[in-house]
Parts: structure tokens; sequence; C-alpha cells
């Protein structure tokens, strides 16, 4: 068994990038009452991290799929406080109890209400990719009555308490995987273009939100929609709006939203705009302006001034 504990400021942040990978912790109004303790216990090669803090933020960077700590969906379990959890301009409340899963690809902010414990399992995304239907929503809030959400809140509960009999070898964690996997299925939703019958492209844009920094291309997309490319492209065509458009759209709104961070997570324009695949600054600053009408400077300088 792996633990590693934090009970400062600085050592909260080691500690919370060398569990779960790039997070960036904003402090609580009183830093002198900084909270911050995580542990990380090995179930058969599975990461279980049990999580005490009282931030009032944790803000994940956008990552590639394929990338070291970006590898993995997180499957949590709110056990005490309340906490704010934003992505693409959406966002829901986990309350004591409340089970959810989160992409460690996308860009997500965690704003706890006071001081909340959370535990969170590490799945491979290779491993829920492959159990998953692709229609299946990857991120967001487990449903609260279905069997299959009471049974994985009754696995947590165990693990919580066994977790360090459960440590016995690979073959042990890739059984409690799958089987956490499959159980997930039942409590998230089908995509709206799935269920409702609602355009194609809605899905398509799902598809490329969830990996917005390496989007697929069109001949992934249309093979993992199955359709064809040209079908494709018209979905898009019937707005007026190519492919290429809606992904430097969505950066740009992503981009907007970082701009107006303040205090710790504030970064440099330049580091923005590199982050969401636009490797020339006045480049940047060119789309930027015709899509808000100021450039990001100005923008940023606009916001702070409300802020203030």
């Amino acid at each position: 068994m792996n633990v590693q504990t934090a009970y400062d400021f600085d050592r909260w942040n080691d500690a919370m990038q060398a569990v779960c990978g790039r997070f960036v912790t904003q402090r609580a109004n009183c830093p002198e009452h900084f909270v911050g303790n995580i542990q990380r216990y090995d179930l058969g090669g599975l990461t279980l991290a049990d999580i005490r803090v009282n931030a009032s933020s944790i803000r994940r960077e956008r990552g590639v799929a394929t990338r070291g700590d970006d590898r993995f969906y997180f499957l949590v379990l709110q056990r005490q406080g309340n906490m704010v959890i934003l992505n693409n301009n959406h966002s829901f409340t986990l309350q004591p109890n409340d089970m959810a899963l989160l992409d460690s690809a996308q860009a997500f902010e965690m704003k706890p209400q006071g001081l909340i414990n959370q535990l969170s399992i590490h799945l491979c995304r290779d491993a829920v990719d492959r159990l998953l239907p692709a229609g299946t929503c990857r991120f967001g809030k487990l449903e609260q009555a279905s069997l299959s959400r009471r049974l994985l809140y009754g696995m947590f509960q165990q693990i919580s308490k066994d977790h360090i009999a459960l440590s016995e070898g690979k073959q042990h964690g890739e059984a409690l995987q799958d089987a956490l996997i499959s159980l997930l299925q039942p409590c998230l939703h089908v995509e709206d273009a799935i269920k409702t019958g609602s355009p194609l492209r809605r899905l398509a844009e799902q598809m490329i939100n969830e990996a917005l920094m390496e989007p697929p291309t069109p001949d992934e997309l249309a093979a993992r929609l199955n359709v064809s490319v040209r079908h494709l492209y018209r979905q898009f065509e019937m707005n007026g709006e190519s492919i290429c458009r809606y992904i430097n759209r969505q950066r740009l709104q992503c981009c907007a939203r970082e701009l107006t961070q303040t205090g710790n997570g504030r970064l440099p324009i330049t580091t923005i705009a590199y982050n969401w695949g636009f490797a020339d600054s006045a480049h940047f600053s060119r789309v930027f302006k015709r899509h808000y009408g100021m450039p990001p400077r100005d923008y940023r300088a606009q916001y702070q001034k409300i802020a203030d």
C-alpha cells in the first residue's frame, strides 16, 4: 500500500498532483485555516484516493486522452460536504453519498463548499471505452434511483473499509475495474442525439468536446458514428458552419473562460492560447477579437474590472 499525506498548502499541491495529476488548487478565503489531506491506496493496480480538503477551487486543465494521467476516468463518491462541479458551462452539485464519473482529459473545476471528503477510483480509459457503448455520457452525476448505483455505492463502502486486503495483485484489480464499469452503464445518461433522435450533429459535437485539444478527424468521427464523411459534413453545413469552425469556436470559448480566472489559477495569455491549440499568439489575438469584439488582453482586463 502506498500512502501520501499532505497537511499544508504546498505539500497538498505536490501530493494532489502526484496522485491525481494536473490539478490547480486555490486556497479557501482563510488560507491560515487550509485543510488538505490525501491518501493513495493501490487496489491491485487501481488507484484509490481518499481526499479531504477545504480549498475554494480545484481545477483540472484540459488534457490529451492518450497521455499520462489523462488516461483515466475518476469514479468518485462524495462522503462529506457539498461540492459544485463545473464543466463546459454546465454544473452539478455532489452532496453526501452522491457519485459521479469525471473525465481526466476534460477541463473541469471542483468548488468545495467548506470541508469535503471524497473517494476517487481511477478507471483506465481503454477499459471504460471498451465496456461502455459509444453513446454513453462519460461525465456527470450518477442517477440515484437505480440498483446498479446502489451496488456501486456498496462496493465503495466495502473498498473503503477493506482496501488493504484488496491489494492482492493485478488480476484482482482488473476484475474489480470491470465490475465497476459494468455497473456504471445503467447509471449514466445516453446522449440526447441517440435518446431523442435529435440531429446527429449533437453527438458529433459531444465527441469533439470530449477531446477538444486533439479532436478526432472528420474521418474518425464518421467511423465512430457509422456514417459517411459527406453525411457528417452536411450536418454542420445545414447551419452554415464547418467542423473546423466549430472546433475553433469551442476552443475560443474555453480560452475566454480561462481568461476570467483570477488568483493562483491565472495563466499567461500565450499559455492559454497554446493550451487550446493556437500556436501563434498574434493569430490567436486576431481570431479572438473577431469573435468577441476585443483582443484577449482587453477581455481579461474588462472582466477583472468587473470582479474588482
